[in-house]
């Protein structure tokens, strides 16, 4: 049949304007030295020239030519090179359009009281909201904890600590290594603004921030409740009260040993937190020991004497009677000073009839000669109390300090500090106390906390802390001071033998640690 014989409902048409006769003499041409790769594809599509003419006289379609294989090379290798284009420009140029791309962060922490389950639901908080960051909490022991720090500080490496916990009255040993909080972070910290104003004279050196306080602690007055109201004796307002209610409080059986003491003062061996003790009156004495004129140097013997006549003069207390916090706890110690932690080593020890309380600690009166009748008048005390707590810094070697400030800040916010207090009162009686002014309503509900909160505002510390454990500057310190008050109140020495050795070593402190 004649392709004209096919019915179509569409007119003939003729394909010349698509296809060139020409085009068939130039196919149809010999080959000249084709390699054979070529030659058996031109083989394969050569079509018989006589078949082409007749075809194309015909109307049909055009007859396929043959392939040009560098073509086909060419299309390939364009096509394998768009592909790997692609590739590049979205798996590797947009994602990086932003800027480098930030690598995984581990940041060492290492804490000191907390146990990691006070903290760990905000630290997988903070990790869910920052993917890329790891926060590796440790917890220390205080056995030998402040050179362990500043060693593993000097030395860098991979489990350095970025974050870490440090005493209030260790910025002189670590001056080297705290890093200072970036003034931005301090500001939306709120340090200035919503801290306790004691922080400002300890942790806030030349300006600038030296670490975020995560609580608050300082010494107050525990006593005994029965005791006082047996004795029909008040709460001691100044140092004078309190030596009268000692006095009063005091009991011996018929050998004159102390069965019932009425204020663990005048020594130090077994007088815990004597340290804080002296360092408060220094305080509120305006003593400053770091300075050798002669009205310093009067004022600082005056401290030493007054303590000691609680030995020597009142003997209220001796050397053949147990720690101050084992005779508290036991119900046989009336006034006892300590800082808030204590009451969790009370409530384990204490006999079940105990019952105390605290209140803040005594004051000294502000004007000389001042009357006995109106020494209690607060208008005529001092309001000064004593500061030691612990802040969280960062460490001036760390390569990640700022993605350390940004979990410190994420960290004291008033959400996560009472999350981390409500842990943290699930494996005792409370948490630690709350550093922000905004927060002391919460605390002051608590007859524990409410003392300590109460005066956070008027609050100083020195390098006179306890327990802190540093073997270093506060250990050194404590070690003159308690020499002077042994010679005072073990040996029967005056101030004026003992004062030159407390000096000695007061000026060793100045030069090792270069205080001011």
């Amino acid at each position: 049949m004649a392709l004209e014989d096919i019915k179509s409902p569409l007119p003939p048409r003729r394909f010349s304007s698509l296809y060139d006769p020409e085009d068939d003499k130039q196919e149809t041409s010999p080959v000249v030295n084709m390699p054979k790769e070529q030659d058996e594809v031109a083989s394969a599509t050569v079509i018989n020239p006589e078949v082409q003419r007749s075809t194309t006289s015909s109307n049909s379609l055009p007859l396929a030519k043959p392939v040009d294989t560098k073509k086909l090379l060419i299309i390939g290798g364009i096509g394998l090179l768009i592909v790997v284009i692609l590739f590049l420009v979205f798996k590797v140029i947009i994602p990086n359009l932003g800027g480098t791309k930030q690598e995984n962060i581990t940041l060492n922490y290492w804490g000191l009281w907390e146990e990691p389950s006070t903290i760990q639901g905000i630290i997988a908080d903070y990790e869910s909201k920052n993917p890329g960051v790891k926060i590796n909490y440790v917890r220390n022991q205080k056995v030998n904890y402040r050179t362990r720090l500043k060693t593993r500080i000097e030395e860098g490496g991979s489990d350095s600590p970025d974050i870490f916990r440090y005493h209030s009255a260790w910025v002189p040993l670590f001056k080297t290594d705290l890093a200072k909080v970036p003034s931005d972070t301090a500001g939306r910290v709120g340090l200035d603004t919503d801290f306790f104003e004691a922080y400002k004279n300890t942790i806030k050196t030349n300006g600038s921030w030296q670490g975020i306080p995560l609580m608050y602690d300082g010494l107050s007055l525990f006593y005994n409740k029965d005791l006082i109201e047996s004795a029909g004796v008040g709460l001691p307002k100044s140092w004078w009260d309190l030596e009268q209610s000692a006095t009063k409080l005091t009991v011996r059986d018929v050998n004159g040993k102390i069965t019932v003491s009425g204020a663990a003062m005048g020594l130090v061996d077994n007088v815990d937190h004597w340290s804080d003790i002296v360092g408060l009156m220094l305080k509120q004495g305006g003593v400053n020991p770091l300075l050798t004129d002669a009205d310093s140097e009067k004022k600082l013997q005056d401290v030493l004497t007054y303590y000691s006549l609680f030995k020597t003069k009142h003997q209220v207390w001796d050397e053949a009677l147990p720690s101050s916090t084992e005779l508290f706890a036991n119900g046989k110690l009336a006034f006892y000073f300590a800082p808030s932690w204590r009451a969790f080593n009370i409530e384990e020890k204490k006999i079940p009839e105990l019952k105390y309380e605290i209140t803040t600690v005594p004051q000294l009166p502000t004007l000389k000669d001042v009357p006995p009748d109106q020494v209690n008048n607060e208008a005529n005390l001092t309001n000064i109390h004593w500061s030691t707590y612990w802040a969280e810094g960062v460490s001036s070697k760390s390569k990640n300090q700022k993605e350390a400030w940004k979990f410190l800040e994420f960290l004291s916010s008033k959400d996560n500090l009472e999350k981390m207090y409500t842990a943290a009162s699930q494996i005792r009686s409370f948490g630690e106390i709350y550093p922000r002014k905004s927060m002391a309503d919460k605390m002051e509900s608590n007859p524990l906390t409410r003392p300590f909160v109460k005066v956070a505002n008027n609050a100083d510390g020195w390098y006179m802390s306890s327990r802190t454990f540093d073997e270093g500057l506060n250990d050194e310190m404590s070690k003159y001071f308690a020499d002077a008050i042994n010679g005072l109140a073990m040996k029967n020495l005056t101030a004026e033998v003992v004062m030159p050795d407390l000096r000695n070593g007061i000026n060793q402190m100045i030069q090792k640690y270069s205080l001011k």
